[in-house]
């Protein structure tokens, strides 16, 4: 079995990596790890009351879970496991403690950067993976808008 780590941004399109983990290690069962940074909280009480799972929660959507199960049950031969990590570091020093831990030397990451939750707490790990990782496979990723692009025009600006 193989520990591989990917990048989340909780959107469907990120988990298309994990689809192309699954075509780049074709005879090995995969354990998945969807990590995502978050910045710690400023106060004393908000650390003390922190849980990584309920962060994790209140990203996740429906529409995520329900991919995510579809793609369990699809190549349920192929994948182990699929889990979630946060890493609260701010560096790559804390980073590389963090591969560490996991024991994790592969990784299937964007081409790009994900355009993360408009919450300023969460942040992209993709150059941290990209730096720290051995055997990392970069792939581009098919995005879709979900939102029309607006023109800005003063009625758009009073209506948003």
């Amino acid at each position: 079995m193989k520990k591989i780590l990917i990048p989340t941004d909780f959107t469907v399109e990120s988990l298309q990596l994990v689809e192309y983990a699954i075509l780049n290690f074709p005879n090995t069962k995969l354990e998945i790890i969807l990590i995502a940074g978050y910045k710690l909280p400023d106060t004393r009480w908000e650390v003390t009351h922190f849980k990584a799972k309920e962060q994790f929660r209140k990203q996740l959507s429906n529409e995520f879970i329900a991919y995510e199960r579809r793609l369990i049950l699809e190549h349920e031969n192929h994948i182990e496991a699929i889990s979630f990590e946060l890493f609260t570091g701010i560096n790559s020093y804390s980073f590389q403690n963090f591969l560490k831990q996991l024991d994790v030397e592969d990784a299937v990451v964007p081409k790009g950067a994900f355009s993360h939750s408009p919450n300023h707490k969460w942040f992209d790990t993709t150059k941290y993976l990209k730096k720290c990782v051995n055997n990392v496979v970069e792939v581009s990723l098919d995005v879709t808008d979900e939102e029309p692009q607006r023109k800005f025009s003063l009625v758009s600006l009073f209506n948003s």
